[in-house]
């Protein structure tokens, strides 16, 4: 691993470090409990519960890695760990786009569309990303297939990671437009501030990662692993471990002490009045439209045409504003969590 060299006979190119999968397989396996007792105190396995499936499934995929540095001729390893190390990080991109949604719910007045369907599109994109992670990582590792199955593999991983990097550039943009349109309209909340901002280094991590991968992949020139034309990220392990597993560690352990329902409230329905301080328990928003109106118009183009989206306002409507403001108590002007509520 160290001088670059391919090892004979190695479905890895190299042999594997024996001691770096030991320790982020406990890693993970500890971000990951972290995450789950998180989820049980804030009372959030809805919103943040697959935080904790993310660190599960990485520590699985370094454990079978682990079993692969003893025995690098063996193919399954190989095809288990890689398949495992692949499907978490679009899990950990769907998180953050549930919880922005939820930070839209809470300034739903100034949310660029409405806060369910940035869940509803952007899931839809990562059920398409990871079904070509799925089916590329199954070809492309599986080395006893022909070479033009290998090389489908290949086109379809960096089909996936090419989608990954728009979707993040546009998740970002979405994010940073939302933001700047709440702070010319004087709303600049803590809560919202800190809850952006912990999506925005989320998402930088994840760029970076999928930058590498791309970078990676693009840099086959064959599938012949014995080629001196091999990229040095494909030879050289430490690429894999400074920009996948330690950037992933970082983003959940990020997720940990950040962890958004420090910010966020309970409850969808709760948002923040007009006047940048008081928080409110309203309605919430009524999904009158069906799935697939949802993610072919993710903002509602045709509900604006025919006005449809006025009748949603309720945070317009004067009276009822006024009569759950007097519900608050002035002196925290929050409005109390419903102690059994989940999220």
């Amino acid at each position: 691993m160290e001088d670059g060299k391919v090892v004979p006979e190695s479905i890895w190119i190299y042999a594997p470090n024996k001691g770096a999968p030991v320790f982020f397989a406990v890693a993970f396996l500890a971000t990951g409990i972290v995450h789950a007792w998180q989820a049980t105190h804030y009372k959030s396995w809805k919103l943040t519960g697959w935080y904790a499936l993310c660190g599960a499934i990485f520590a699985a995929g370094f454990i079978v890695r682990e079993l692969g540095a003893f025995d690098y001729r063996n193919l399954t390893y190989y095809i288990a760990s890689s398949c495992l190390v692949y499907f978490a990080p679009p899990i950990y991109e769907l998180c953050n786009y549930y919880i922005l949604g939820r930070i839209l719910y809470f300034v739903p007045y100034h949310s660029p569309i409405h806060p369910g369907r940035v869940l509803t599109t952007f899931a839809a994109i990562s059920f398409v990303v990871e079904a070509l992670n799925g089916v590329g990582v199954s070809y492309e590792s599986n080395r006893s297939l022909p070479e033009d199955v290998q090389q489908i593999g290949q086109s379809l991983l960096k089909a996936s990671l090419i989608l990954q990097l728009v979707v993040v550039t546009l998740f970002v943009t979405l994010a940073v437009t939302f933001q700047r349109k709440c702070r010319r309209n004087g709303i600049n909340h803590v809560k919202v501030n800190q809850a952006l901002l912990t999506l925005y280094i989320s998402s930088a991590i994840i760029l970076v990662r999928c930058i590498y991968r791309t970078v990676e992949f693009f840099g086959f020139t064959s599938i012949d692993f014995s080629s001196p034309d091999l990229s040095p990220i494909i030879r050289y392990e430490w690429f894999f471990y400074v920009f996948e597993a330690t950037l992933m560690l970082c983003n959940s352990v990020l997720l940990n002490i950040r962890h958004p329902r420090r910010w966020l409230p309970g409850s969808n329905k709760i948002y923040l009045a007009k006047d940048g301080v008081t928080e409110i328990k309203g309605p919430g928003y009524s999904q009158e439209r069906n799935v697939l109106a949802t993610l072919f118009d993710p903002f509602d183009i045709i509900g604006m045409i025919k006005g449809r989206d006025q009748a949603t306002r309720f945070w317009d409507d004067t009276n009822d504003v006024a009569l759950r403001k007097a519900k608050v108590d002035p002196a925290s002007q929050t409005v109390s969590r419903e102690p059994n509520e989940t999220v």
